[in-house]
């Protein structure tokens, strides 16, 4: 649970969907501490599009944590609405039954005389809008806020900012349509927080899938004795082992990354002799001339099978990509795509909040393309290899067991607040970034919790394409 020093209750519309006088003060206000360095919750109610549930357990969860309510009001109506009515009263409720024995509640009103303000509040501070700025407000509040915390926290050492308020972004677009217009090249690392170990999950359920492609090509001829294979995009190293590392045909795993901490722990990782690993990037200038040179340095002609599995949809240009690498492939060699496509996710009951989650995740800075499982024909055809073969494979919960759910939802979902955090942390006092990360939390804590329920389904296909030179 996060942990805020003040909470701010606002109305954020009014009857006809307007904002507010107080929602732009409450934004004010939250800029302000931000520059100040004290943690804020500053919600919005957009969150109430996730349902009630969301929206009043992480209201919950700030106000266990604020020492101070700052109520602002410049319509008495306002103040007596449902949910910052709700607010106030709970953080009074604490107060009197000590649970918060050195809480406060901050009235910040216009408009509103403070003997008309309801019974509970009137005891507590009442500042004038009119009378007193933005910057003289959040310094009394900060004044508050030292008394409270001393002597058991200076006020030095305030936390950073957090808020766990909301996106303002329209969340009901067609994916599709969001993702027509992806022309950039994903900002994704492998060396994010848990990633290792989510990859490695990923591998393990995703090796029924590739074995229907290497099944294929084992069926029809094309696996030849001593073989190199290509592992293109291969992470730490995992799915390359798993798949290759004990076939008797292969003599060498050539595994290529561009990220340098990747490929330094899967040489460390990896004891096989027959695996290398090697730091290129796919979409470099140079790729050709750099990739020429690896293999001549490990006495590589040709590449017999190529194998790339989630990597094209974090690239700028996959055609470019594939071309490239279709030179180094021997005359008879094979290519192995494996790719995702969110639109094959489905669920029952209840999939509004999964589809939410799913829109949500292609308005991401940086974000992948999550609707490339279905270009995966298209794109070995236009980069010049025939005999394509498309399979898919579905997963669900139905077919696993109750304790691997967490890991089917680990390797579908948990991982997409990663991109809003990325863009959060470059400049934490940007409200609507960070309004789209704690969204995404919230939103991924409820649907995990949906994954738990016995009658709760959902399934996803991975895509495998199988094409020769």
């Amino acid at each position: 649970m996060e942990n805020f020093d003040i909470f701010i209750s606002f109305k954020n519309t009014d009857d006809e969907g307007r904002l507010t006088e107080d929602s732009k003060i409450a934004e004010l206000l939250y800029k302000e501490f931000c520059s100040r360095r004290i943690s804020a919750f500053y919600s919005n109610i957009t969150l109430l599009k996730l349902g009630e549930s969301v929206y009043k357990r992480s209201i919950d969860k700030a106000l266990d944590t604020a020492k101070i309510l700052i109520l602002i009001g410049t319509d008495l109506d306002y103040i007596e609405s449902r949910w910052i009515k709700y607010e106030w009263e709970s953080f009074h409720t604490d107060i009197l039954n000590g649970v918060k024995k050195d809480g406060e509640i901050i009235t910040y009103t216009q408009n509103i005389n403070a003997h008309s303000l309801p019974r509970a509040l009137r005891s507590y501070q009442n500042c004038s809008i009119p009378d007193m700025t933005i910057s003289s407000f959040c310094t009394f509040a900060e004044n508050v806020l030292k008394k409270i915390l001393t002597p058991a926290a200076p006020a030095s050492s305030v936390p950073q900012v957090q808020t766990n308020a909301v996106p303002h972004t329209d969340i009901t677009q067609s994916p599709v349509l969001l993702a027509a217009g992806k022309h950039h090249k994903s900002v994704y690392s492998s060396t994010y927080k848990n990633e290792s170990s989510r990859l490695k999950i990923q591998a393990q359920n995703s090796a029924p899938s590739d074995r229907i492609a290497l099944d294929y090509i084992k069926e029809h001829g094309g696996f030849h004795e001593h073989s190199v294979v290509l592992d293109a995009g291969c992470a730490y190293g995992y799915v390359a082992e798993d798949r290759f590392g004990h076939a008797d045909w292969v003599d060498r795993i050539l595994c290529i990354d561009n990220n340098q901490s990747v490929i330094e722990k899967a040489r460390q990782t990896h004891t096989n002799p027959k695996m290398l690993f090697e730091v290129i990037d796919l979409e470099g200038e140079d790729f050709s001339e750099q990739f020429r040179s690896i293999l001549d340095k490990h006495g590589i002609d040709k590449i017999d099978v190529i194998f790339s599995a989630l990597t094209l949809h974090h690239l700028k240009n996959p055609n470019r990509v594939l071309r490239r690498l279709r030179k180094f492939l021997a005359g008879d060699g094979r290519i192995i795509l494996r790719g995702s496509d969110d639109g094959s996710k489905l669920c029952y009951p209840d999939s509004d909040l999964m589809n939410q989650i799913i829109q949500k995740s292609l308005t991401a800075e940086g974000v992948s393309d999550r609707l490339n499982g279905r270009k995966l024909f298209t794109q070995l055809a236009d980069s010049g290899y025939r005999n394509i073969r498309v399979f898919s494979n579905m997963k669900d919960l139905s077919s696993i067991d109750y304790d691997d759910r967490e890991a089917l939802f680990r390797e579908s979902f948990a991982y997409r607040s990663d991109y809003f955090q990325k863009a959060y942390e470059k400049d934490p006092a940007d409200i609507s970034r960070r309004n789209e990360y704690e969204w995404m939390k919230a939103a991924l804590e409820l649907f995990e919790q949906q994954f738990y329920e016995r009658n709760f389904w959902y399934c996803e296909y991975d895509y495998i394409a199988v094409a020769e030179r």
